[in-house]
């Protein structure tokens, strides 16, 4: 054994184990790190030849509590929610009920995006809610995860309330700031939008006719074996039993220890680190044409392929369909990262090499812990990642 700690003075994230497999030292460092990020709780999984090679989790549910976060603990995916909600869209491209390229208004029944000046030029599409170039500017509240918790959010065990479209309409009583409406020619700029995936929700209900989660389920979540997560809120009991809490940038619990928003396909995914390893490993191999179960090559070849450019962003050059990307060939990487007001998540991998890594925490400040932890994962494997801050 090396007796080496992640996280030492080299910048390095080290291994020690005598059967050759990475493990973290619980005794140094990683918990360090936590403590000075104010992560009660941090659990991740890594992708090597196309296969889970390792997953953990360390530190414990609640602050102060005893009870350990391991790698069957639930956390909240945030925005990386995302990425799995546009693969359960590409999934009716494939199967003919939606096309990339069409006006989303002609599918949509329940709600249509308001027409003005910028439509006239060109429409919202499929394809361009997927990569955030719709041209859309939602009136949703813009706070970030150390402001007052806005009203439609509610605590664990409680079903939201609020619906889609009084949010996207700016129904009078509603905690948000205005109407979403289209601001900018679609297909003329990435602006990443919450309302984008809003739209997307309410397509897919109105396409399938079913709840957003029973399509999830049966679609995405059910066929490749993901049991440990879920879009329904509030959690069915089962799964709330391993769900870790949510703590705010105070390092409180957040009321009724997590939070559920309405906003499914934008961030309403529950879910473990090794379960969304398993979506990444699939989306992978369709890319490689050696799966089918969700979507075919032609498919995720789409979804890997550049959309539309992303200025001044340290992690990605360009948005793909639900993920963005930077690099090529072998270095070609996929990311998605994901904030609330209780947790923090990020998605990396390489489609091209089978490699990647999915690293959750349960505390609004986890962001430079994610980060931190994927570049220390990265050195270990070799990949080519070094990312700004």
């Amino acid at each position: 054994m090396s007796g080496i700690v992640p996280f030492g003075e080299d910048g390095q994230l080290h291994f020690i184990g005598e059967d050759g497999q990475p493990h973290w030292n619980e005794g140094a460092e990683l918990a360090d790190r936590m403590r000075h990020c104010g992560v009660p709780g941090v659990s991740f999984a890594v992708i090597e030849g196309h296969e889970v090679a390792w997953a953990e989790g360390h530190g414990t549910l609640r602050s102060g509590g005893d009870t350990r976060v391991t790698s069957m603990t639930l956390l909240h995916a945030g925005s990386t929610a995302k990425m799995v909600s546009a693969a359960g869209s590409l999934n009716l491209v494939k199967r003919g009920l939606l096309a990339l390229d069409e006006d989303v208004n002609d599918k949509l029944s329940s709600w249509h995006i308001p027409d003005g000046e910028f439509t006239q030029q060109e429409k919202v599409t499929l394809r361009r809610l997927l990569s955030h170039s719709g041209g859309l500017e939602y009136g949703f509240t813009n706070r970030s995860s150390g402001d007052a918790v806005p009203e439609y959010f509610t605590p664990g065990g409680v079903a939201p309330s609020v619906t889609l479209q009084q949010l996207l309409d700016a129904e009078p009583g509603i905690d948000v700031d205005g109407l979403t409406r289209v601001t900018a020619v679609p297909g003329s700029q990435y602006r990443y939008s919450n309302a984008d995936y809003a739209i997307l929700e309410l397509l897919i209900r109105d396409v399938t006719g079913k709840p957003f989660p029973t399509f999830m389920q049966e679609t995405i979540l059910g066929p490749l074996g993901m049991t440990s997560s879920t879009y329904d809120q509030p959690l069915p009991p089962d799964l709330r039993a391993r769900a870790a809490i949510e703590h705010d940038h105070l390092g409180e619990a957040v009321p009724g220890d997590r939070l559920h928003i309405p906003l499914l396909a934008a961030g309403g995914l529950w879910t473990t680190p090794s379960d969304m390893a398993r979506f990444v490993i699939e989306l992978m191999d369709s890319y490689r044409g050696k799966s089918q179960q969700v979507l075919d090559r032609a498919m995720t070849s789409e979804m890997f392929s550049a959309q539309i450019g992303i200025p001044q962003n340290p992690l990605a050059d360009s948005a793909g369909l639900g993920i963005q990307l930077s690099g090529e060939g072998k270095d070609l990487s996929m990311v998605h990262t994901g904030s609330t007001f209780g947790s923090t998540a990020i998605v990396w991998a390489y489609p091209e090499t089978g490699q990647g890594a999915i690293i959750m925490t349960n505390s609004a400040t986890g962001s430079l812990l994610r980060l931190e932890t994927l570049i220390g994962i990265a050195r270990v494997f070799g990949w080519p990642l070094e990312p700004g801050p």
